[in-house]
């Protein structure tokens, strides 16, 4: 079963169509300050029985700023809200575990602090999970950055990219929503969406992309705030298949499959051939320097430097 995608509904055995399946939201959270009361606002929307949310744990790890006291005042407002505070920073994957172990439900969705869901997105995201086949679900990721800008160029053809992947063959990012079917993920992971993904898929489940389901984020704004993201990311591919080498990559990584979708994305003006001619090297270097700091420096940035441009999803155009 792993790979595969599964069209959704109409499968027998489906125990719990006639009632709503409650669910945890978890964030994970460092100096979310600028960010955090946005998008608990838009999931406070949500009413625990009409959609089932039933909690959202924030994971704030070392955080300096207000992210928790704005949390709590949300807490104290919405029993709903909980937050779990990390003294030290130990990477995301070791919030996204506090985040498992201490959600009440077995249904989960786990975000990233800097995103902000369209309306009726978190309901899309969740609906696929009454056939009991499902096991992971992701949603379509659109950045807010300036296409006309070198960065937001590149920002603006990967996350295309990632869509159109997607639909193909499945790709979850920023946002997951799985049944709880494993207790952990490595601390030391740098790609938990694809940790979380191959460990529902290796328990039997299928995965469901729901482009529909969209969610708002923003990209790095410069060369040094995408190579502080991308570069990690790109580590933690190497870190999963040293760990796990009988797992395959998703197809973001194929480059066989990203030159042949690119054909698509060919500019029309002199300028934007530029644009996409400096969005490959880049994209290039980032790979190499990710393999240099694998695999000769031995370094694994799982606890990495906040990259500030992307810290704010909103459209401000």
């Amino acid at each position: 079963m792993p790979g595969r995608h599964h069209s959704g509904g109409g499968a027998g055995g489906c125990k719990e169509k006639s009632m709503t399946r409650e669910f945890s939201v978890g964030i994970a959270a460092y100096n979310e300050a600028a960010n955090i009361g946005r998008l608990l606002d838009r999931l406070l929307i949500y009413q625990r029985g009409d959609s089932g949310l039933s909690e959202i744990l924030v994971v704030a790890s070392g955080c300096t700023d207000q992210t928790e006291p704005i949390v709590r005042s949300y807490a104290a407002k919405d029993h709903r809200v909980r937050l779990i505070t990390e003294p030290r920073r130990r990477g995301k994957a070791s919030a996204v575990n506090l985040f498992i172990g201490n959600s009440s439900n077995d249904l989960l969705v786990l975000m990233s602090a800097d995103i902000l869901p369209d309306e009726g997105a978190l309901e899309l995201l969740v609906g696929p999970f009454a056939d009991d086949l499902v096991g992971v679900t992701a949603g379509r990721i659109i950045p807010q950055n300036d296409r006309a800008s070198f960065m937001g160029f590149y920002v603006n053809l990967f996350w295309s990219l990632h869509h159109r992947i997607a639909l193909k063959s499945f790709k979850a990012g920023e946002v997951v929503a799985f049944r709880r079917v494993f207790d952990a993920i490595p601390n030391d992971t740098a790609t938990d969406e694809t940790w979380i993904v191959q460990l529902v898929q290796e328990r039997g489940y299928f995965p469901q992309y729901i482009p529909q389901a969209v969610f708002r984020n923003r990209g790095p704004d410069n060369i040094r705030d995408f190579l502080k993201v991308r570069r990690r990311h790109l580590v933690g591919y190497h870190h999963l298949l040293k760990l796990r080498p009988d797992w395959k990559l998703p197809d973001t990584m194929n480059n066989l499959m990203v030159l042949g979708l690119l054909k698509d994305e060919m500019p029309a003006s002199m300028k934007n051939v530029v644009l996409l001619t400096g969005s490959l090297l880049l994209e290039l270097g980032a790979r190499l320097l990710a393999w240099y700091d694998f695999h000769l420096a031995k370094r694994n940035p799982f606890v990495w430097d906040m990259a500030a441009s992307t810290k704010d999803p909103e459209d401000r155009t």
